[in-house]
């Protein structure tokens, strides 16, 4: 009598803990509202890139299920921490006949946790269990899970040219990124409002017949995290990413203007020009000798008689260089401008010498 008790017993403990023991491994299906645990998250044996790992699952209660008034997880075989819950029910409906229209509806009680865990990279053991309200504890789920957060840090392309807020002095520029992962698919976009033209591209590629003036480049990139398929979906670990950049461009050299010579009272003759843009180098050529680079006031100091030549260049910061026409000017020989008269006088005049010299620039 008392080994049928005892057998007696034993069946009924291995019959309340059936629903837990069998629908731990269960991923949730809508159709089905059987009691037991239906686990969303986290999937066994899954890699996660991102530190925050869900804990989520329902369960549909039966008779024993009902007696459930606590959850607790452990992290890698440590201090328990509880789950909070809430009860509610749900209608399900099933038609059983596939011919005619037979539905019957099923209200069934549920119990749902949800829990946002924040993980390290490296591998995790995460255990949910259930405590009655006579005190006992079953298991609900295990999970062996991988975390692998810098599987994604590298994934952002990096785009090498054109460069951020750089000027181009060219209408064809090249398009090149790196990005330290298998590439599945690129496309870009070339000053679009809502992306409604993006083109796909392999590889490096060159941006033809730009026009002037500001430029925004949109460039999105698919690339494979790991080389390996998830095992959940059965499709490799891929993450959509992107970056945005402006560029300049600017083809139109300065031009320079308004060349004049003036003499100075020093004697010296001053050159003075205008550049109709910022310039980023000045200078000049006199007599089509080598540049002399401007820095401040231009003094051409004593000049030789005779005719005489300048040009002048001006670069801007996108790399095009303005050249000014030659201007030809001459500097003449001047008009004796100082008379001296030096008498001697010993006793009698013996005459009148005059003293006269020119004031004129070196030869």
């Amino acid at each position: 009598m008392r080994w049928a008790v005892l057998a007696t017993a034993i069946l009924v403990i291995v019959f309340l803990m059936a629903p837990l023991a069998q629908r731990g491994n269960v991923e949730a299906n809508p159709y089905t509202f059987s009691p037991g645990v239906y686990v969303y998250s986290p999937k066994p044996e899954k890699v996660y890139w991102e530190p925050n790992v869900e804990i989520s699952f329902k369960i549909i209660l039966d008779n024993d299920l009902a007696q459930i008034n606590s959850f607790f997880y452990t992290l890698d075989n440590k201090a328990r921490s509880p789950l909070t819950f809430t009860r509610g029910t749900e209608d399900h409906h099933v038609n059983y006949d596939k011919y005619y229209p037979n539905w019957e509806t099923y209200t069934v009680n549920t119990i749902t946790v949800h829990k946002t865990l924040n993980l390290t990279d490296g591998t995790h053991r995460i255990a949910v269990f259930a405590q009655y309200s006579d005190g006992t504890i079953k298991s609900v789920f295990y999970r062996s899970i991988t975390v692998d957060i810098t599987g994604a840090i590298p994934c952002t392309p990096f785009i090498i040219s054109p460069l951020n807020q750089a000027t181009y002095n060219t209408t064809e520029v090249a398009l090149t990124y790196t990005i330290e992962k298998e590439i599945l698919w690129s496309y870009y976009s070339l000053d679009s409002v809502d992306n409604s033209d993006l083109k796909y591209f392999e590889g490096n590629m060159t941006l033809h017949s730009l026009s002037e003036g500001q430029h925004k480049l949109r460039l999105y990139v698919t690339a494979n995290l790991k080389p390996e398929v998830d095992p959940m979906y059965g499709q490799p670990n891929y993450h959509s990413t992107g970056q945005t950049i402006s560029f300049y461009v600017d083809t139109t050299p300065p031009k320079v203007s308004n060349l004049s010579v003036n003499d100075m009272d020093s004697g010296d003759t001053i050159l003075s020009f205008t550049v109709d843009e910022e310039a980023s180098w000045v200078g000049y050529s006199l007599d089509n000798q080598a540049n002399v680079t401007v820095t401040d006031d231009v003094v051409l100091g004593d000049l030789p008689i005779g005719s005489h030549n300048v040009t002048v260049y001006a670069e801007d910061t996108a790399g095009n260089m303005g050249v000014s026409e030659p201007f030809f000017f001459s500097v003449v020989e001047p008009f004796p401008t100082t008379l001296v008269l030096a008498p001697v006088m010993t006793g009698t005049i013996v005459g009148l010498g005059l003293l006269v010299y020119f004031k004129k620039r070196k030869h």
